[in-house]
């Protein structure tokens, strides 16, 4: 637990708001109860780095600090989320130790490559190689959108559509407009299908 003696109001206000936000991913995205303390510091000096920029004309110091620690946890959220990503195209170890005299358990091994494991194991849908085929075709698609468009997807994917909706002060409705918009660059690159769907 972060001191708070000595602070001043916009700081404790900031303590305040991330140990709840921290408290909220908990058991979330890989986060234990044992990495509490360390996420609270961390995001508590990033918004030392950032605090300097409130500007009291532009706003009230609670929404600057509102959206400055959400704009931080978001973004360990999808630095957590890039790390188990990267994880699921590590080689995998041996499933178990064999009997190197075993000849069916090696002859069965060898015949059983790590892609065929991980989608007989549910651990992943497609092969290692349609995986990474299949994030750069979305990375394509997502390029070639408008900055505004990409920045809604990113934040529906990392907070959801009520959260955005309620952040921007739009509709869930709009919310989906938009993104039934953003589908047609995914359509064009044959990643979602021509016809169907709800508008």
């Amino acid at each position: 637990m972060t001191r708070q003696d000595g602070l001043t109001e916009i700081d404790q206000y900031a303590i305040r708001n991330i140990e709840c936000q921290v408290r909220a991913l908990v058991g979330r995205y890989g986060i234990t109860l044992d990495d509490r303390d360390d996420l609270i510091q961390q995001l508590f000096l990033e918004y030392l780095e950032r605090v300097a920029d409130f500007d009291p004309e532009r706003g009230r110091y609670k929404t600057f600090v509102n959206c400055l620690v959400r704009n931080q946890v978001v973004s360990l959220i999808r630095a957590r989320k890039r790390q188990f990503q990267e994880v699921t195209l590590c080689a995998l170890p041996p499933a178990s130790v064999q009997d190197p005299d075993d000849e069916t358990a090696v002859a069965r091994n060898s015949e059983l490559s790590e892609d065929a494991y991980r989608m007989a194991t549910g651990q992943a849908s497609r092969s290692a190689a349609e995986l990474l085929d299949l994030r750069l075709d979305v990375n394509r698609a997502v390029n070639s959108m408008p900055p505004q468009w990409r920045e809604i997807g990113n934040r529906v994917v990392a907070e959801g559509v009520s959260d955005v909706g309620r952040a921007l002060g739009r509709s869930q409705t709009r919310i989906y407009q938009l993104l039934w918009k953003m589908r047609t660059a995914f359509v064009e690159l044959g990643l979602a299908p021509a016809t169907g769907g709800i508008r």
